[in-house]
């Protein structure tokens, strides 16, 4: 549990400033009700030294406030967008695909959803699972994945149909400028017009790679960006079932594999996988025990940061490599990989379908043509993005407020903990 420092003091306001900048929702009311009573209870003469203190809160708030006004000017710059030709065909050959889903009416329309990332974090082969099928290209080690923006529909079962948007990926190895963001705007936003309302927003997160500067950069310039969409939005964890990442924290699935893998049927086996709650559980412990320390602080701050965006909306997608998805498609894939397949994609999609929401394109204030201030915008939105990368940096490195940080992870695995017995 955090406690909440006594109304007024320095302290307060510090502590208020952290909590609205991670916009850490329980928090916030519990500070609102907190101040509500103290205002009951003073006098004019009290009511006015609070308010002078509340004027000191608002201007060091008001950089935060900043950052809010320019994501929502970004997203007045996506205008008007001329297509690049090679988005254009890859449109084109992708209709036919569009046309012969659509005539068959008996399906019902489920969802849709964009899915963003960095290069090489399994963007299209999360789609792939979650329509079972490998309609998107998956890019290899070397060779870049999707490149341009695709709009078309699949279907996720016999009676249902999807429409998505397979986005291209922000470098992995670069910070992403002002420049690069704009061509990603002007890509994605002919594109995202079409669908005409929203549902789902997926990001993908690579849990296999050590999350460099530039990645972080990149991730958290991704959730300024779709910052309008946020109850939308979607932290989509893949490769989260390699040896590495289960010899390295993910000791439920590993122990759960350890048990199974020589399992001769799907119907020997009698236990489900690790569940979404046990593993998030898992991965905030391992982010607290690996990265609250002094030297690593600027990364748990970052960290912290991008995953308070989510509020804990995650999806765990376990992706078939080209073999595993060559074994399924000739029934060779070992009984477990399918359990496996099968439990995650399962979940996934009822976490989609419990978790859409609908925005309508045409209320966005990102898809609204403005031509003039569409470079000056995406400059600002990168700045801001740098400015706050500094001061993430420098919040991680204060031991006290690392240690307020650390708390609200503990406190979030304990609600977890607590769920899970329960249920």
């Amino acid at each position: 549990m955090v406690n909440v420092p006594e109304y007024g003091g320095d302290e307060w306001n510090s502590f208020l400033c952290e909590v609205e900048y991670y916009n850490i929702k329980s928090l916030i009311d519990k500070m609102d009700i907190i101040e509500q009573e103290v205002f009951a209870n003073a006098s004019l003469e009290d009511i006015k030294v609070i308010e002078e203190k509340q004027k000191r809160i608002y201007k060091t708030l008001h950089s935060k406030e900043m950052l809010r006004q320019q994501g929502r000017e970004i997203e007045k710059l996506k205008v008007e967008m001329q297509k690049l030709q090679y988005e254009k065909n890859k449109t084109e050959l992708m209709s036919k695909h569009r046309r012969s889903v659509k005539k068959n009416t008996r399906k019902e329309y489920a969802f849709n959803l964009i899915i963003a990332g960095v290069t090489g974090t399994g963007k299209s082969s999360s789609l792939n699972t979650i329509l079972d099928t490998d309609i998107c290209k998956v890019g290899g080690a070397q060779a870049q994945g999707t490149r341009g923006t695709i709009l078309c529909d699949g279907t996720i079962s016999e009676q249902e149909v999807v429409s998505f948007i397979d986005t291209q990926g922000l470098g992995a190895d670069t910070s992403i400028t002002d420049q690069m963001l704009l061509e990603q705007i002007m890509l994605a936003t002919e594109s995202i017009l079409k669908l005409e309302v929203i549902n789902n927003v997926l990001i993908s997160f690579d849990l296999n790679l050590r999350a460099t500067p530039a990645t972080m950069a990149n991730q958290l310039t991704l959730i300024a960006l779709f910052n309008e969409l946020r109850p939308s939005c979607f932290l989509c964890f893949t490769k989260w079932n390699t040896n590495s990442v289960m010899h390295e924290w993910n000791t439920p699935l590993r122990l759960w594999v350890k048990k199974y893998r020589r399992a001769a049927t799907v119907e020997e086996i009698t236990e489900d996988p690790p569940s979404y709650e046990i593993m998030y559980q898992k991965y905030c412990t391992y982010i607290v025990s690996s990265l609250a320390n002094e030297e690593d602080g600027g990364a748990f701050s970052k960290m912290g940061s991008y995953l308070a965006f989510f509020e804990a909306r995650v999806l765990w997608m376990y992706n078939l490599d080209a073999i595993q998805q060559e074994d399924k498609c000739n029934g060779d894939l070992e009984p477990y990989c399918i359990r496996l397949y099968e439990f995650y994609r399962d979940k996934a999609l009822q976490t989609l379908r419990d978790g859409s929401t609908v925005i309508h394109t045409k209320d966005l204030v990102f898809l609204k043509s403005d031509k003039d201030t569409m470079q000056a915008v995406s400059h600002k939105l990168i700045s801001s993005r740098d400015k706050r990368l500094r001061e993430l940096e420098l919040m991680g490195r204060d031991g006290q407020k690392r240690e307020r940080m650390k708390n609200y992870f503990n406190a979030f695995v304990t609600r977890q903990k607590k769920k899970n017995s329960r249920e």
